[in-house]
């Protein structure tokens, strides 16, 4: 198994021995190419399994900000290419154990996306042609195979375990018809004596065979991948070395077809087309039949993106994505509004690159644009006339709003970037953890959009933020089905709570109730004054108003300037 990074330079000999020129982009008279994909190739030339991770895996250990970036933090590209070397690095920290797994969720992430997006173009596929799965598909690659033989591995442990106890009961105890026909007794006294005993003989049927060899390719594969599985049963295994004889003589296939007819029950039916199919597409690459096989993605950003929206985005919103000027948003969800009972659009980028490097100021431009021309699609909304509007528009208008027709003022429209990142911590001792979404906020200071100064209901007055999230997370949730409501929903209100502290920080916000008069008479005589400082939430009893922070108005110097007229009270939002 060797491991390549998308996008490094690697010497041009080094791509000629793995097969993989055709692959790299090389310049112009220059000794080392680049390969800008992610994902996995059977090399016939190298006779291994390669799989190129994403760059994110590439990162600045702690303390090691001006050594430029390494493989999870530590390693140089260089040193841990072939996986299974004895002495490669990455055995000291048993990352070894864990790369096969993660490069088999890669892979997996990157199949699934190329199922739901099949009109895409970005996805390069190539198998064994003429090789049936067990499953019938004619496209299942080498590593399908082995992801359904440890599939099955987990999902029948208990069954072979069972199987091995029930063949092995009796071993122990002593035939004593061949003890006393083949061992010769010592006498005394007339009495024989045996030192030496004959046991049952344990039966070895057609199942246990099955058994054997079926942990005997885990064992050659584990060699191979170094993921770890390791069989807890009392049975002589193949040796590795012999089970790459029977691949490349193809006495694999030959054997089992041999006694494809002696298995009835369900689970054996199925491990013997796993096992065969394993051989038949085994035997194929290694007699040469077959030049390579891969399943390969050309932009995985946009892979990446697709992972982030299964885990945050609402497919209601779907729709929205697609704006009039060409513009399309990654992630759209709909949350409750900062100001009222009502809900509002929470707008989302997904950024994929080194999250070491700042988001750059055309991404920001077109984020600000996002979210105007998802406020103006609501405004449109608004401004038809009742008999114009569909269905769909009356639920809108009854559950969201963005603009106050009393004070124009517009409600707050939530905007971010959200970038994966690998936290070192997380491939410590052999082990990726993929349980928490770490959802950081990201350093880099963003700039707030305004048109006009210190005034936060204004239309144009943008705060956008940005996040890291923890990739392992996002990743495994996407191939394991994870974006279950429960968890969207756990995420969309940590975005929530989190953009709140931001609006918390840049204003000051109070709430404003009049004393004598209707709140209509009031927005009107205060309006040009605070316009833009103004919001009513629909069917409360007070006007909200908020200021920058930077002009440090109180609740006696916005009395005063409402000439007292008002119960004020400074509070946060929450």
């Amino acid at each position: 198994m060797r491991i390549l990074f998308e996008n490094e330079a690697y010497g041009q000999d080094l791509l000629d021995n793995l097969g993989l020129s055709a692959y790299a982009f090389y310049e112009r008279g220059g000794s080392t190419g680049t390969l800008p994909y992610v994902g996995y190739i059977y090399s016939a030339k190298a006779n291994d399994a390669i799989f190129i991770l994403p760059k994110v895996f590439l990162f600045q250990g702690s303390g090691d900000e001006s050594k430029g970036e390494f493989a999870f933090g530590k390693y140089r590209i260089n040193d841990i290419i072939e996986v299974s070397a004895k002495h490669n690095p990455l055995k000291e920290d048993e990352l070894d154990k864990i790369l096969f797994g993660l490069s088999a969720w890669i892979y997996q992430a990157i199949d699934k996306y190329s199922i739901r997006h099949p009109k895409n173009g970005i996805v390069k596929r190539t198998t064994n042609q003429g090789v049936r799965s067990h499953n019938g598909k004619e496209d299942q690659t080498l590593i399908d195979t082995i992801l359904s033989l440890l599939r099955f591995h987990r999902e029948h442990s208990n069954l072979f375990t069972y199987i091995s106890r029930i063949k092995s009961s009796g071993n122990s105890k002593i035939h004593w018809g061949k003890t006393i026909s083949k061992v010769q007794p010592i006498l005394q006294g007339g009495t024989p004596f045996y030192m030496e005993f004959k046991n049952k003989a344990k039966v070895v049927d057609m199942d246990e065979e099955l058994i054997i060899l079926f942990y005997s390719v885990l064992q050659y594969l584990r060699q191979f991948y170094c993921f770890p599985v390791k069989p807890d049963l009392n049975y002589e295994l193949i040796k590795p070395n012999r089970i790459d004889s029977m691949i490349e003589s193809g006495r694999g296939t030959r054997m089992l077809l041999k006694i494809r007819r002696k298995y009835f029950k369900d689970e054996f039916v199925q491990l013997w087309k796993l096992l065969y199919t394993f051989f038949s597409q085994s035997e194929t690459i290694r007699s040469g039949k077959c030049s390579e096989e891969a399943l390969l993605v050309s932009t995985f950003d946009r892979v990446f993106e697709d992972m982030v929206d299964n885990l945050v985005g609402d497919d209601e919103c779907s729709s929205l994505k697609s704006n009039d000027d060409g513009k399309e948003i990654d992630h759209i969800f709909i949350e409750k509004s900062f100001l009222e009972d009502k809900s509002i659009y929470y707008i989302g980028d997904s950024k994929y690159y080194s999250y070491n490097n700042p988001i750059d100021s055309k991404s920001i431009a077109k984020q600000f644009t996002y979210a105007r021309n998802i406020i103006q699609i609501n405004i449109d909304i608004f401004n038809k006339a009742e008999s114009e509007r569909k269905e769909s528009d009356r639920k809108t208008c009854k559950t969201m709003r963005y603009r106050d027709p009393l004070t124009e003022g517009y409600s707050f429209t939530p905007n971010f970037f959200i970038r994966g990142y690998i936290n070192a911590e997380d491939m410590k001792d052999g082990h990726a953890c993929y349980g928490e979404e770490r959802l950081v906020p990201y350093e880099q200071q963003i700039r707030i959009n305004t048109h006009f100064g210190n005034r936060p209901f204004d239309r144009d007055t943008l705060i956008l933020k940005a996040y890291n999230i923890n990739f392992l997370f996002v990743l495994a949730a996407y191939v394991a089905n994870g974006g279950d409501k429960q968890t969207k929903e756990r995420i969309q209100r940590r975005f929530r709570s989190d953009l709140l502290v931001e609006y918390n920080k840049k204003f000051d916000f109070f709430k404003v109730t009049p004393k004598e008069a209707q709140i209509t008479d009031f927005i009107e005589q205060n309006f040009k004054k605070f316009h833009g400082q103004m919001y009513h939430a629909e069917g409360a009893g007070f006007i909200w108003f908020a200021f920058d922070t930077e002009t440090g108005m109180t609740e006696k110097q916005l009395s005063s300037d409402l000439n007292g007229e008002a119960e004020i009270e400074q509070v946060e939002l929450s």
